[in-house]
């Protein structure tokens, strides 16, 4: 920064003795390279004479950095250094670059710092594997005779700001722009930041909200960005989410999860017989008994036929909570075929939609059983998602138990979630099916079982999915939970993998607290680094198969000079000395990492990197392959280099007996890698720079889905290959099949590395072929905001946001069963992609032309999109402050109270029915307090379910001379202590104690007969209609009587009968949840008065509201809900004792 400050003379002094000095140290790296074995550097080195295209007068810091570094900046490395100092219109641009070629250590730094004046901000963008390497480079080159400083801005949704933070922040901006120092961020640190602003103003926080704006508006007038690994950087899957608004549970819970389960269960069933008729499509592991195999299909061949057979088993037998095999045959055919066949004619759909079966009750698992196998959700998850590669848990905080995309094997996105939830159930079931319960897990499932009305009847159904169980556990009684040596030596190893204990735990501890949504979302993605602004974006790849995919403001630069590099790789990869290992299957007793090393091992020439670019040893974390690579290896090498957790180089060393990891750039190996192995696993086979010995051969491990940029960059680790290194890939049977059908040949034997090419490539075409919907959408929503953005910035650049202007940014989150599967007569197309008045609109457009039959239903994107989302619940509702205990008793009156089913008008069940319909007599009544637990400031996003108050206080009242209950009031517990004195002295009015049952095993309490404190001492009658009511309303789940039963189907609309022939002649019209449609005398609903049937609004408040998501199954009221018929004998006259 001096630099401009010293005279003429000095500068040109300065120039040359850093020339010199130069001269000298290229002298000393001729003399260094005379070796004969060294001649191919000598001739790159004599090639390079320096200084020709650019002059070191302009650029001294370059000059500095080829002093201190003891190298000559290439030609080429100048030819894209200058196209991103200065690109072409001052446009956003990224080009092309050899791997190899010096783009991060060499490119980037002479870039920031020709840039870095003091009058932008230089901001170096970088993904997360490649970001610990890059800070380290940076310091090595910032922090020496140039004496900048590199800064971090690690910005996320986490963090609690106030002003005054915000400030500091924006601070450390302007001090890095006035001492030209260099910003290392990462793509969601930048889009985090952008995102912050228009949420402060949504919450209300304006403070903050206008001091993050001020400094967003001088990150767009003064940050130049450099982006290295631009392909990354802007990917369509990187998606950044602020979810807003009122956390609420996700539709149709449990019901949601427990159809998945059963699902997944007859896949468990069907299985065997696919993989017999079809062994060579799929990959089958059966695993120990009673638990899920380890399942993922290879060809669409066994996709077609699972689904087809599962489709007919759900059709022919029916699942609990979807009875449809009652149905007539011609009906269950054309659910069979709506739920299998994604395109459907309009008569296929009416064969459904237009039935008897079509109620609000039994139409959502319909669709949802659609979404799972004509929506593709279950071919997904088995056939393009693996474990451990594409998903897996992780421990992260916020803490989650629910599965979570990983960048590569065993690499969790630190943020990342899955925006489908339904991808989200299966997946996640398929973690803990493959990966078992912990010992943790089984003592919280143990526990909860205990407590379980139905306890001994789900124990016998992990027994009967238990592997070797002793017969002494068989029975719950003959366990003991307090006996810990026990349960962890004799009972949980058996039922670790046990299906049913884990969709138990699953459905009970997991998903009634994980599965939530919210309303509205904000979002950002590469489209806003990549946008236009004040100062251009620059970056560059080593290779360019994703061009499509950038944003349409980032333009790829062929240069002339590069136009060769591509095919110079290809050159590279297809040398005669690279060759082909078919590999074999591993033998059951040994693991297919172990199995997969030991033929790495075997291999000859012999191999000292493994570059597992396939993902293909999973059982293995990198630390557990570098000891056990080590130990199978001979003694001429003695440490495995690998990456650690934290992105870190690290090396286990054979001869240190406490199998210490240590460093690698601390150790003295750093400068023998020939006395290395190095290990590099999928999300480390780009971006690492290792200088490896000449000789040195590569097993590159492949995998399904791997696309040529993925290939070529994992090969290009070998930054000799052509020149003495080598390559050889390692082919699983099923990669073999693929190639083989890629290119057309029948037998393995001939496969080639032209072949692997090739199938690479046709891998390249299919994954921009499913990503073009996505970045459209990505596009269409980008283009949306920014005319949002322009209409509240002015000509100076200053943006001066509101509320309601930040509100316009927000899009819809949550999307409901029907708008995700019901079938559309048109496929759904963002609909402004016919705008032709927008210009960028037709861009995006004209692009998608370039795809022939995109898939643009909304289905499709969310399952296929890894929605970068920081998850966190925006405060719509707080709590209201504590009523004052000591105020008088005497002086406490109810004065505003409503309709009790009133109270749950604004909570989920009540979106969908009309709650007014349930008012009956109008004699059951809550009061204000009971229902106003929060302070409600979320608007039309609130949602209550979660802030209903349980039922535990009653006020009953009569008429004089009576002893029947005329009206009962629910009260708040501050009110029913408020009240409780003068209850006392009550004569017309009484306070009682009550709680819903919601066990078998507990007496009734909705006589009112266990506490009650009334100057009354005869016993009153509650009518029974009257109990009706209170009871569902409350959550209870059983009924009392074989006299309650007609009563209470009374009270839903339901038909207590079969439909016969002589009902139906009478005019009786039933639908297939059991709601009367029309009696002998024409009425809807029967003597209920109901015109809609509430079967679904009760399921909702039973499971959801009631029980927090918890499941209803095996009880009275899920029976009569799902639309079961009961007969005397199941209400027999039952005795309990009071406690």
């Amino acid at each position: 920064m001096r630099w401009k400050h010293l005279s003429q003379k000095w500068k040109s002094c300065i120039i040359r003795y850093g020339c010199a000095l130069t001269a000298v140290q290229r002298a000393e790296r001729l003399v260094q390279l005379a070796s004969p074995s060294r001649k191919d550097d000598l001739i790159k080195e004599l090639r390079n004479a320096g200084h020709k295209n650019w002059e070191p007068m302009a650029y001294p810091e370059s000059l500095l950095i080829e002093v201190e570094n003891d190298i000559t900046i290439r030609e080429v490395q100048e030819q894209i250094a200058a196209q991103m100092r200065n690109p072409p219109d001052n446009r956003n641009a990224v080009m092309q670059l050899n791997m190899g070629e010096g783009k991060s250590s060499v490119i980037v730094p002479i870039v920031a710092a020709a840039l870095a004046n003091g009058d932008q901000l230089v901001r170096v963008i970088v993904a997360k594997p490649q970001s610990r390497q890059m800070a380290q480079m940076l310091i090595s080159k910032f922090g020496g005779l140039r004496n900048r400083r590199v800064y971090y801005m690690p910005f996320s949704r986490a963090l609690k700001l106030d002003r005054q933070a915000v400030i500091g922040i924006s601070d450390m901006l302007h001090e890095c722009m006035r001492n030209g120092g260099i910003l290392l961020v990462q793509p969601e640190h930048i889009l985090s930041f952008k995102l912050m602003a228009p949420e402060c103003y949504i919450a209300g926080r304006e403070d903050v909200g206008r001091e993050l704006m001020a400094t967003q508006d001088f990150l767009e007038s003064k940050a130049r960005d450099l982006v290295d690994g631009s392909d990354e950087n802007f990917s369509v899957h990187f998606e950044l989410i602020y979810t807003m608004g009122m956390q609420r549970p996700i539709e149709m819970m449990p019901d949601r999860w427990m159809l998945l389960q059963q699902v997944l269960g007859l896949v468990r069933q069907l299985a065997p017989a696919i993989v017999h008729d079809l062994p060579l499509s799929v990959d089958y592991h059966p695993g120990v008994s009673g638990s899920f195999p380890r399942l993922r299909i290879l060809r669409s061949d066994a996709q077609a036929l699972l689904l087809q057979r599962l489709a007919e088993n759900v059709c022919e037998n029916g699942l609990e909570g979807f009875q449809i095999s009652r149905q007539p045959e011609m009906v269950r055919k054309a659910i069979c075929i709506y739920i299998t066949k994604q395109d459907l004619d309009a008569a296929e759909i009416s064969a459904v939609e237009d039935s008897v079966v079509w109620t609000e009750t039994i139409k959502s698992p319909i669709l949802l059983i659609r979404g799972i196998i004509a929506c593709g959700i279950l071919a997904f998850a088995l056939g393009q998602k693996r474990w451990r590669v594409n998903y897996g848990l992780a421990s992260r905080t916020p803490p989650t138990k629910l599965a979570v995309p990983y960048r590569a094997k065993d690499s969790p996105s630190p943020h990342s979630e899955f925006s489908h939830p339904d991808v989200v159930l299966v997946l996640t079931s398929l973690c803990y099916y493959y990966d078992g319960l912990s010992d943790a897990d089984l003592y919280t499932a143990m526990e909860h079982l205990m407590e379980c009305d139905q306890s001994d009847i789900e124990y016998q159904a992990w027994v009967k999915d238990a592997h070797n169980l002793p017969p002494s556990f068989n029975q719950l009684q003959g366990l003991n939970l307090r006996d810990r040596p026990q349960c962890t030596s004799e009972v949980f190893p058996a039922l670790r993998y046990s299906k049913s204990a884990i969709d138990y735990f699953l459905s009970h501890i997991v998903f009634p607290k994980e599965m939530k949504e919210f309303p509205h979302k904000l979002s950002a993605s590469g489209w806003d680094i990549g946008k236009h602004r004040s100062l251009p974006v620059t970056g560059f790849s080593g290779t360019n198969d994703s061009h499509c995919l950038l944003p349409i403001d980032v333009d790829h630069l062929d240069l002339p000079e590069q136009k060769h590099t591509n095919a110079l790789v290809l050159e590279h990869i297809l040398q005669p000395s690279n060759a082909i290992e078919l590999t074999e299957p591993a033998p059951r007793e040994r693991s297919d990492g172990t199995h997969m090393l030991a033929t790495i091992v075997r291999l000859s020439p012999p191999v000292q990197v493994n570059l597992d670019v396939g993902a293909q040893i999973l059982e293995l974390d990198n630390l557990e392959v570098a000891r056990a690579w080590v130990a199978l290896h001979d003694h001429t090498k003695q440490v495995v280099v690998f990456v650690d957790d934290d992105d870190e180089m690290c090396l286990v060393d054979r001869n240190d007996r406490d199998c210490r990891v240590d460093q690698l750039r601390t150790s003295s190996f750093f400068t023998r890698l020939d006395l290395c192995l190095v290990f590099l696993d999928q999300a480390h086979t780009r971006g690492i720079d290792l200088v490896l010995p000449a000789h040195y051969r590569a097993a590159v491990l492949l995998g399904a889905g791997l696309t040529k940029d993925k290939l070529v960059q994992a090969c290009m680790r070998m930054r000799k290959l052509g020149s003495g290194q080598t390559v050889v890939f390692c082919i699983s049977p099923e990669i073999q099949d693929k190639i083989l059908e890629s290119a057309g040949k029948s037998r393995s034997s001939d496969i080639t590395v032209e072949d692997v090419l090739i199938w690479s490539i046709s891998e390249t075409q299919t994954e921009a072929h499913r990503s073009m919907p996505l970045w459209v959408v990505q596009g269409e929503r980008f283009v949306r905001q920014e005319k949002i953005w322009n209409e509240v910035q002015n000509a100076s650049g200053k943006t001066t946001l509101s509320k309601v202007h930040a509100e316009k940014l927000l899009a819809d989150e949550a999307q409901t069963i029907d708008h995700r599967y019901r079938p559309r007569h048109t496929q759904e197309q963002p609909s402004r992609l016919f705008d032709a008045s927008d210009q960028d609109i037709q861009r995006i457009a004209d692009r998608c032309r370039q795809f022939d039959d995109l898939q643009f239903d909304s289905t499709t994107l969310q399952e296929e999109q890894d929605a970068n989302c920081l998850r966190r619940s925006n405060r719509s509702a707080r709590f209201r402050e504590p009523h004052r205990l000591n105020q008088p008793s005497t002086a406490y009156t109810l004065t505003s109270y409503m309709l009790a089913f009133e109270a749950l008008r604004d909570s989920s069940a009540g979106n969908s029915f009309d709650v007014s319909q349930l008012a009956g007599d109008r004699k059951l009544f809550v009061t204000a307090d009971f229902v106003k637990t929060v302070k409600q400031s979320g608007g039309a996003s609130f949602v209550s379910d979660i802030f209903q108050r349980p039922v535990q206080w009653l006020l009953t009242s009569w008429m004089p001379g009576v002893t029947v209950v005329n009206h009962i009031m629910i009260i708040s517990p501050f009110e029913a202590n408020a009240l409780h004195e003068s209850m006392k002295d009550g004569i017309h009015v009484s306070l009682h104690i009550y709680k819903p049952r919601c066990n078998s095993g507990y007496a009734p309490l909705d006589q009112l007969d266990l506490y009650n404190i009334s100057a009354r001492t005869t016993q009153l009658t509650v009518p029974r209609a009257l109990v009706i009511q209170i009871n569902p309303f409350a959550g209870q789940l059983y009924i009392g009587s074989r006299e309650d039963y007609p009563e209470i189907c009374k009270f839903l609309g339901l038909s207590i009968w079969a439909t016969t022939v002589g009902m139906t002649n009478q005019g009786w019209n039933v639908a297939a949840d059991g709601f009367i449609l029309s009696d002998d005398k024409g009425r809807v609903g029967g003597q209920s008065g109901l015109t809609k049937s509430p079967v679904n609004f009760f399921k909702i408040l039973m499971s959801t509201i009631r029980r927090n998501g918890d499941g209803i199954v095996k009880t009275h009221l899920y029976s009569l809900l799902t639309g079961k018929l009961f007969h005397d004998a199941e209400f027999e006259t039952e005795q309990f004792s009071m406690i």
